[in-house]
């Protein structure tokens, strides 16, 4: 065997520890399944103790390792818990995914200053927590790798989801500071950005539609794939720009969008 055939059959974050949030569902589930399927050991945080909880032995009966803690991200003394426990549990934090993210579905003049607050509240200062004590665990460690989950809608405006739409175009700044800043102590920090993804979030969205089937039917027609995203297909890019095969990688912003912003109309 070559020495490169060997370095693609290696499962490419062996040994790192890590933290997931939002790992009860959707994505962030697949991220925390994948990185345990790919060697590392990780703790799943988020607010549905059920779902992380079913996710956590879903990844140990393949396997894997790992555990969950109940938690919300927009809480320092949360987030510290989960970071606690992976470092003592698993020795080190190496690898983060910071994926917990609402949304609220209005224009921008029916929008509500509290549904406002709560998406920024979440998603903004909640990847605030993440990121800030990622970085102080990592400084304190050998360096490490963290993923913001952004958006399709980082990259352009949704209208029917203005603070989300402001909470993933945020992202970028804020991955673009932490890539920049520590760098030379060896953290790396990249934007993950997200098409439509088949998740309980989207299907709740059909769900409200007058016609779901002819809503998704458009929503598939928009990309030049014709389809939307497994999450799973999300999670092993993610999963892979948080490993050392990325390593030259940084402050990058990395559409998973099947096509859809290469679109001129």
């Amino acid at each position: 065997m070559h020495a490169t055939d060997a370095g693609m059959n290696r499962r490419v974050v062996e040994g790192k520890a890590g933290l997931v949030t939002g790992a009860a569902s959707g994505l962030g589930r697949e991220v925390m399944l994948e990185a345990c399927t790919q060697g590392a050991a990780i703790v799943g945080l988020d607010v549905d103790e059920e779902g992380g909880q079913a996710t956590a032995r879903e990844a140990v009966d393949a396997g894997g390792r790992a555990l969950f803690q109940i938690g919300d991200v927009t809480n320092a003394d949360d987030v510290a818990t989960a970071i606690a426990l992976c470092r003592s549990e698993f020795g080190a934090l190496d690898i983060v995914d910071n994926n917990a993210a609402i949304a609220v579905e209005e224009h921008l003049h029916q929008h509500s200053e509290q549904d406002w607050d709560a998406v920024l509240e979440v998603n903004l200062k909640g990847a605030f927590h993440i990121c800030k004590q990622a970085v102080e665990a990592m400084l304190d460690g050998d360096g490490g790798s963290i993923v913001n989950t952004g958006s399709i809608a980082s990259l352009s405006g949704d209208p029917m989801l203005p603070a989300y739409s402001v909470t993933k175009a945020g992202l970028l700044g804020l991955t673009r500071v932490v890539a920049v800043d520590y760098a030379e102590n060896g953290i790396r920090c990249n934007c993950v950005c997200p098409g439509d993804m088949d998740t309980p979030m989207l299907q709740a969205t059909f769900a409200r539609a007058e016609d779901p089937a002819a809503l998704r039917s458009e929503m598939e027609g928009a990309y030049p794939l014709k389809r939307i995203a497994d999450p799973r297909e999300v999670a092993r890019v993610i999963v892979f720009v948080l490993s050392d095969q990325a390593s030259f990688m940084t402050g990058a912003v990395i559409p998973v969008d099947g096509g859809l912003m290469a679109k001129c109309y």
